[in-house]
């Protein structure tokens, strides 16, 4: 009897028991599932990242140029191809040849008057004076021809042949041949010095120097030391000038034509023809004249014609 009183007793309580372990069995089961399938398909990094929250109602629109950008709306825009290569190479315009170069010197400035200076420096070319140095007009002359925009040389008297005969005196400290090395040169030295805005020399008179190697060298040595280029006037066909300068690489170059040898205008104007002659045959020339007052009426009435024929530079150049 207390055997089966027993076995009633326990029964009821493991039912209860069961079906307390079913019900907690399928909570946690439930449980399990919904947080499995929460996660299924997220990435790995979906769990670090918090998510955006949706935009408030009435936020404002972003700017314009925030915004995505849309795909146009028509008809596409064309392409630009690059252009078609020409046939043809279109042929260079011919150039018009350079006119030949005259280089025109006025030498002896320095005792003319400064009212015939101003005169002759009026004319609308370019062109240079040489200025004799010691002379009552010489810094005047020089300093109206620079402003003027000419181009200034010194005048450099040397002895001629025939010294000290009638017109032969070449004018004060020139170079004289009996003079010893040390004076030539520092004669040459003091004649540059007097000579201001002097770019280069030329020789005035000289047909006893120009000849001499030895003492053109010494001249034309401190020629080259001051920085200035020289021109062989040719007062003497057998001069050396010219040689020597372009042996210590001065520099140089020759005169080819002499203006007013006869100071009448159509022997003026003969000579004038001639330089342009010869300036058209070898490309550029240089003539000389001088300060007279011929010589300056002469060149009102010439230089206008030379316009087109000829192109109108300094001495210096010329000069190689």
């Amino acid at each position: 009897m207390v055997l089966k009183k027993g076995r009633r007793t326990s029964t009821p309580r493991l039912a209860i028991w069961a079906v307390a372990m079913f019900l907690l069995g399928l909570g946690l089961g439930t449980l399990f599932t919904s947080q499995g399938c929460r996660k299924k398909g997220q990435l790995p990094e979906a769990e670090e990242r918090a998510p955006a929250k949706p935009a408030a109602k009435g936020a404002a629109k972003l700017p314009r140029s925030a915004q995505p950008l849309e795909a146009p709306q028509g008809p596409a825009a064309p392409k630009v191809l690059p252009p078609a290569e020409p046939h043809a190479v279109a042929k260079a315009a011919p150039q018009t040849p350079a006119l030949p170069r005259i280089a025109l010197v006025i030498d002896d400035l320095g005792y003319a008057v400064p009212e015939l200076v101003t005169r002759l420096c009026a004319q609308p070319i370019a062109f240079s004076v040489a200025v004799l140095p010691f002379q009552e007009y010489t810094r005047t002359s020089a300093e109206l021809a620079h402003e003027r925009g000419k181009e200034v040389l010194l005048h450099l008297p040397m002895e001629p042949v025939g010294y000290p005969g009638p017109g032969k005196d070449p004018g004060p400290q020139a170079i004289f041949y009996d003079l010893p090395e040390a004076e030539i040169r520092a004669r040459v030295r003091k004649a540059l010095f007097d000579i201001p805005f002097r770019k280069g020399v030329n020789n005035h008179m000289g047909s006893r120097i120009t000849p001499d190697r030895l003492r053109m060298t010494w001249i034309l040595e401190e020629i080259r030391a001051r920085h200035c280029f020289f021109v062989d006037s040719r007062t003497e066909k057998d001069s050396v000038a010219f040689a020597v300068a372009q042996a210590l690489a001065i520099p140089t170059i020759e005169r080819k034509v002499f203006l007013d040898d006869d100071k009448r205008f159509p022997e003026i104007q003969k000579q004038w023809d001639r330089a342009l002659a010869l300036a058209q045959k070898d490309g550029q020339a240089l003539i000389i004249g001088h300060i007279y007052p011929e010589t300056v009426e002469a060149l009102e009435k010439l230089i206008p014609t030379a316009h087109g024929k000829v192109t109108f530079v300094f001495a210096g150049d010329l000069v190689k």
